[in-house]
């Protein structure tokens, strides 16, 4: 048996919606912004950091605050 189209569209339209909270949640659970369907993890001034670092050869660790070079790994 074939779903009438209003039903359709409106099973479509429910399930986008909730995979946009989906993609929201996930963004919120792993400590960033989710506005405008996009989801910033940290502030300004922490990209800025972590883009200073990778520049300069390091990884920035956003949960420390701190940028690290050559620790660890073979």
């Amino acid at each position: 048996m074939t779903l009438p189209r209003l039903l359709r569209i409106v099973l479509a339209a429910g399930t986008l919606s909730l995979a946009g909270c989906a993609g929201a949640c996930l963004c919120e659970d792993a400590g960033g912004s989710y506005t405008g369907s996009t989801c910033t993890r940290w502030s300004p001034g922490q990209e800025a950091a972590s883009e200073w670092c990778q520049d300069n050869g390091g990884v920035y660790l956003g949960g420390q605050d701190r940028c690290e070079w050559g620790s660890g790994g073979p």
